[in-house]
């Protein structure tokens, strides 16, 4: 991680879970963290944390289902951190809507903050690195193991296919880096149930006691491809507690 000290990292999400801890660790770790997330009472605590860190976080309230406010956002990041060396796109929404009908409501805040935030903050994230040389950069998607499968479970349908999108998004991301000539890598990272705010439902159920990761367990792998030597590009990392399967993610719903 030495070669990352003193460089920006944007972490989405950062108000909890795994992008908080991901945002802390690469604060410890030296880099210069933008935290966003909406809820800004939360990331100021995160901030006030990481004060004495050898590296540093600062806080920014962003929305990333408004476009205007990611394009804001991004243009104060490097008029006040610098250039962004690491994107981790790990905002994400888990809504149960139905395919059927209107009643659990509409499905466009899914999309809007799994797949089309996620693409317009890597496109700034590109861009910034081309335009300042930065050719070593890395984007890292947090995607999930439903990215993977197709469960038969209803109203699943929508979240399933956000993460299939941003499997695809990664791929396709990294042939058009590669036809530029470009080192710039890119990773999915996927893990099946995290401890989280989003999983309470079933980390915390009651009568079924499903196995989960923590987001410790999720930040050791985003440390390790970071960590790989500039040449290796970690493409896909799957990530699961040990005893879980897709019947066991059926049942968990």
């Amino acid at each position: 991680m030495d070669r990352w000290k003193d460089r920006v990292a944007v972490v989405t999400g950062a108000s909890s879970g795994i992008g908080e801890a991901i945002a802390r660790s690469l604060a410890e770790h030296g880099m210069k963290v933008a935290a966003l997330a909406r809820r800004f009472d939360r990331l100021q605590k995160l901030q006030d944390d990481c004060k004495n860190y050898i590296g540093s976080l600062k806080s920014y309230k962003c929305d990333i289902t408004n476009e205007n406010e990611i394009n804001s956002t991004i243009k104060l990041i490097v008029k006040d951190l610098g250039p962004i060396s690491v994107l981790v796109n790990n905002a994400a929404l888990y809504e149960s809507v139905p395919l059927t009908d209107t009643s659990h409501g509409s499905c466009r805040n899914t999309h809007e903050t799994n797949v089309i935030g996620l693409v317009t903050l890597t496109q700034h994230a590109v861009e910034i690195m081309k335009k300042h040389n930065i050719d070593d950069g890395h984007i890292i998607n947090i995607n999930s193991v439903f990215g993977h499968c197709i469960l038969s479970v209803v109203g699943t349908g929508n979240y399933f296919a956000s993460k299939h999108a941003v499997l695809v998004l990664t791929e396709c991301l990294k042939n058009e880096l590669a036809a530029m000539k470009s080192n710039i890598r890119v990773t999915s990272i996927s893990p099946g149930l995290v401890d989280t705010e989003m999983a309470n439902i079933f980390t915390h159920n009651s009568v079924h006691h499903y196995p989960f990761l923590t987001t410790n367990d999720v930040l050791e792998c985003l440390l390790f491809v970071l960590s790989v030597k500039p040449h290796v590009n970690i493409s896909e990392l799957i990530v699961q507690p040990v005893g879980e399967t897709y019947a066991t993610l059926s049942s968990a719903h």
